[in-house]
């Protein structure tokens, strides 16, 4: 059986790099792990790109730099040549740099402290004599003679350490596989990995549509569930399948943003299966002729147009009543908005209504239980966010969540002042872009108190065209945490840049970290740091 190899099918840069690779998994044991092209940042030697990262069970870890064409050394310098040109190398310093920042790259994402590691430089196309070299002697050379015993070189070469013992067991190799795969996939093909891992969480996501069979005998039910749980695919499926039916139904939401998802997906779907309405339920109040407020003043316990969204709503007649509702954010709603809608039925016992919610996500106030007799059902897996992402934020909720979501990227975490979060938020979206090569488009800046300039400026002249804009996918999208609930993006840059009142921290980092899927970079103070217990 072969070795476990990060990327599963690695891309090479050159045929000498392949025929390394294919020496070394010929002679590796299952229990052994070959991670290829690693690419990382080093606070002291910048970019750090390492070839071959071989883990070895019981012996330790052996760097391995590789350098094709022909090689020769002229008593002074090492030459490397090729058909294009000759020019003068350094494999020896190249590989001890990259092993020393290897070393200290999981050193601090790891509890195993060093283990022993050594480097080697391969030869794959060359033979070289014994240089007598002082900075590259033959014990740490492969040439093409000794290719296809490169395994045994590197045992000999880490049984020869006394000073660091050989590490024992496995869990320093599975250790080593949760810190290195994701950067292993990142930087070979990072749009297979972003793909990968939406199909792993497509798939699990409509797994949920049993659960609507379940519900399809109850008229009116509640689904409460974490983030990431399906809840707002389950809303939409259950819309769809009521219209099919011929059922008048109306889909309310408290944020535009969740609402322009809705609008996307219904446009998808003939004109006669689709919502007869779909907005806001401040927009639903004024489609009835009168008002809600303004979310702004969503906030105010006292609820001052409670009677006339009931006087207005009892004014309808039975051709401009529905069959059925569908309410994502039900967590949000006001107790006048349920009788409301209550009264919108065509008929209040029998018709339908199906809400989904999570009250961790109360990010606007406190409000009471949907008051419409609604039987409730619990979902407790989160299905959408990376395995990183989502155990990072299920301390903060108040119920414990099963982490179904794929293992990705390393959380980042850059300290700052609430005062300049947003600066260095733009820092690391140009360094997200230039260094790490993300497309804009994967990207989402949130902020968790003031908007961000470019949020202001485009929010503020179109609020149709802002959303439009996020639903391109084609530029980094600008918002703050509440307006961004219930909507995702694979890349998430949250800058905690303070809270409109003390009682929301708690909520408002929820429902930020969760808005990312795959990647997640949070600027933040000290403070904040320990409170998530990163190191």
């Amino acid at each position: 059986m072969l070795p476990r190899v990060f990327p599963e099918k690695p891309l090479f840069k050159s045929k000498a790099e392949e025929k390394v690779f294919n020496s070394l998994i010929k002679s590796l044991s299952p229990d052994d792990i070959v991670f290829c092209n690693l690419e990382f940042t080093d606070s002291n030697n910048g970019d750090i790109e390492i070839d071959f990262v071989v883990m070895i069970k019981d012996r330790g870890c052996t760097v391995v730099e590789v350098k094709g064409g022909h090689i020769v050394f002229d008593g002074k310098s090492w030459i490397q040549s090729d058909s294009k040109s000759s020019r003068e190398i350094f494999p020896a310093s190249q590989a001890k740099r990259n092993m020393y920042a290897f070393r200290d790259f999981l050193r601090n994402r790891w509890s195993q402290g060093n283990i022993r590691t050594d480097w080697v430089v391969c030869f794959p196309e060359s033979n070289v004599p014994d240089t007598g070299s002082v900075e590259l002697p033959k014990l740490k050379i492969i040439d093409k003679s000794d290719l296809g015993f490169i395994v045994s070189s590197i045992k000999s070469l880490l049984d020869s350490h006394r000073n660091i013992p050989a590490p024992q067991g496995t869990s320093w190799l599975e250790s080593a596989i949760l810190n290195l795969k994701p950067i292993a996939t990142e930087k070979i093909d990072r749009a297979m990995a972003i793909g990968n891992n939406y199909e792993f969480i497509k798939e699990l996501t409509h797994q949920r549509i049993s659960l609507l069979e379940q519900m399809s005998e109850n008229n009116k039910y509640y689904i409460r569930g974490p983030a990431g749980s399906g809840k707002t695919w389950l809303a939409f499926e259950q819309a769809r399948i009521w219209a099919e039916k011929g059922l008048r139904v109306g889909v309310i939401a408290f944020n535009r943003g969740l609402v322009s998802y809705f609008e996307k997906k219904s446009a998808e779907l003939k004109a006669s299966n689709r919502p007869a309405f779909l907005g806001t339920f401040h927009d639903y109040a004024k489609l009835i002729g009168t008002t809600a407020g303004t979310p702004s003043k969503y906030r105010n316990e006292e609820d001052p147009y409670a009677d006339n969204l009931i006087e207005f709503a009892s004014k309808m007649n039975l051709e401009e009543k529905y069959d059925a509702f569908v309410v994502d954010e039900a967590q949000d709603f006001m107790a006048s908005w349920w009788e409301t809608l209550l009264i919108s039925l065509k008929n209040r016992e029998n018709g339908k209504i199906a809400a989904f919610g999570d009250d961790q996500q109360k990010v606007f106030g406190l409000r009471s239980e949907p008051r419409a007799n609604l039987a409730k059902f619990k979902l407790s897996e989160n299905v959408r966010n990376s395995k990183q992402i989502a155990e990072l934020a299920a301390p903060l909720g108040s119920e414990a969540i099963i982490v179904r979501g794929p293992n990705s990227f390393p959380i980042d975490f850059i300290l700052s002042e609430e005062s300049d979060a947003i600066s260095k938020a733009d820092n690391e979206i140009e360094r997200l872009t230039d260094k790490e090569f993300w497309q804009p488009g994967e990207i989402a800046l949130l902020t968790t108190k003031n908007r961000h300039p470019v949020h202001s400026e485009q929010a503020n002249k179109d609020r149709t065209a802002y959303w439009n804009d996020f639903w391109k996918n084609d530029q980094v999208f600008y918002g703050t945490v509440g307006g961004f609930k219930g909507l995702e993006r694979p890349v998430i840059v949250l800058a905690v840049d303070g809270f409109h009142n003390s009682e929301d921290f708690e909520d408002f980092l929820y429902v930020g970290l969760t808005r990312a899927r795959d990647k997640l970079v949070i600027i933040g103070d000290q403070k904040l740091k320990k409170k998530l217990g990163l190191k």
